[in-house]
């Protein structure tokens, strides 16, 4: 596909230009949301881009266009030299040719574009009523929706690479809202999957209405510092808040303080932590990154012991290291580094034993201001929460209006156990439960 506008981008930096790579992007998107079983959204989207970025003296160059045509590939062409030229770095960028993946990924699935967009509304539709049947203290469901999409990508350069890929996922969600009393509490839950047959929406609705009755009349608890069972799904949301200390980009401009650790233990020899492009289930699952480097499976963390980081080759020459296939840019950006499916690898605990650790325990099951109260370089946070007080590993009583106080790193170094129930969030990373040794909490 598109062979060409690839060619004739080429043909018009042939001569112009050292070296050149080319990337495009090509998706789809469906939306539809629910209201009071009718459709109160509905939403198709096409997008479709190549950027470039080419090296000319040894300076590097970028530019990318929304118009393929000839006209606005000479553009293109013409503005990523100016750019080049007025770059006074000159950045240890190199062009290959890297082989392939051998892995079958199986990232599209032909059934899935076959869905009709009818079973579509009709599974949104269905979501909202069995939400709204689960029980009689759901007095609104504010949003139940499916979505999926498609996309294509394509990466060829001037030493021979020439690489496409195309994936697709769907994607349902759910949000109840529950009232005892003056009390009311929200929940939500979600599945991301590329089998359309998979999505339960029974399934989906009692757990995002269970989330939020269970929390009806919580109460703050006691301030102190407790044993804290993070659940897989707020755990997942902070390895994702804080993944950029594992970025060898954060860490060679001063941004990570894993700057000079590596071989050293910085987490509990319980964790190990991976960024793995080749997951199955990951919805950032891909046979090669934006630079055409091959994908693969990192060790970050290993019992305890930092590893690596993630690396493009840009990093990884300045470091004299391997690129980890991590090279990451639309077709709109320049090269930078980023996670593909971020994993904590589950350990061998039921989620049961962790409650039963300590006489009390504090299970955190949501957290709310991730981007506004956690600094991701220092790893310093304070989140509101909610969650349940956990007995002699029985639960007591509902928890809310409370904060819990404390530092990544620190998390990191305290986790006693890992429970064996790793889940992936939204943001493709992934986390079993984890029994933390102490957390401040305090009441509002």
């Amino acid at each position: 596909m598109y062979e060409r506008e690839f060619n004739k981008i080429f043909e018009l930096a042939q001569d112009r230009v050292d070296d050149i790579e080319i990337i495009l992007s090509s998706g789809k998107s469906f939306s539809v949301g629910i209201n009071n079983q009718n459709v109160e959204s509905f939403s198709y989207a096409d997008s479709n881009g190549i950027g470039i970025r080419i090296i000319k003296d040894g300076r590097v160059g970028y530019s990318y266009t929304e118009e393929f045509s000839d006209d606005a590939f000479e553009m293109i062409i013409k503005e990523a030299i100016e750019i080049s030229e007025s770059v006074e770095s000159r950045e240890p960028v190199i062009f290959k040719n890297y082989p392939a993946i051998k892995e079958d990924l199986k990232i599209y699935s032909e059934e899935l574009d076959r869905v009709k967009v009818e079973d579509k509304i009709e599974l949104a539709k269905r979501l909202e009523s069995l939400a709204q049947a689960a029980d009689n203290r759901v007095f609104n469901v504010p949003y139940a929706a499916y979505s999926d999409g498609y996309s294509y990508s394509k990466i060829a350069n001037s030493k021979g690479l020439k690489k496409e890929m195309k994936s697709n996922y769907c994607m349902a969600f759910v949000m109840v809202l529950a009232q005892e009393g003056e009390d009311k509490k929200s929940g939500s839950d979600f599945i991301i999957t590329r089998d359309f047959a998979k999505i339960n929406p029974e399934k989906i609705a009692n757990k995002a209405v269970k989330q939020a009755t269970d929390l009806l009349n919580a109460a703050p608890p006691d301030s102190g510092q407790y044993p804290v069972v993070i659940n897989n799904d707020m755990m997942a949301s902070l390895l994702s808040t804080f993944s950029g200390i594992f970025s060898a980009k954060n860490v060679q401009e001063g941004k990570s303080l894993l700057r000079g650790r590596l071989g050293q233990e910085i987490a509990s020899p319980v964790v190990t932590i991976l960024d793995d492009g080749l997951h199955p289930d990951g919805m950032s699952t891909s046979p090669f990154d934006s630079e055409g480097y091959p994908s693969q499976r990192t060790p970050l963390v290993a019992k305890g012991v930092l590893t690596t980081f993630l690396h493009n080759t840009v990093t990884a020459a300045k470091d004299q290291a391997e690129s980890t296939g991590n090279g990451s840019r639309s077709y709109k950006g320049s090269l930078t580094v980023s996670p593909t499916n971020l994993v904590l690898e589950a350990g061998e605990n039921s989620v049961e034993d962790l409650f039963k650790s300590y006489d009390t325990v504090i299970e955190v099951v949501s957290l709310q201001g991730l981007h506004s109260g956690a600094n991701p370089i220092s790893g310093d946070f304070s989140l509101a929460a909610e969650g349940f007080l956990y007995k002699n590993g029985v639960k007591e009583k509902p928890l809310a209006n409370f904060t819990v106080s404390g530092n990544f790193f620190d998390i990191l170094k305290d986790i006693e156990k890992v429970g064996d129930n790793a889940e992936f969030n939204m943001q493709s990373c992934m986390a079993p439960a984890v029994l933390v040794k102490k957390i401040a909490v305090s009441s509002k």
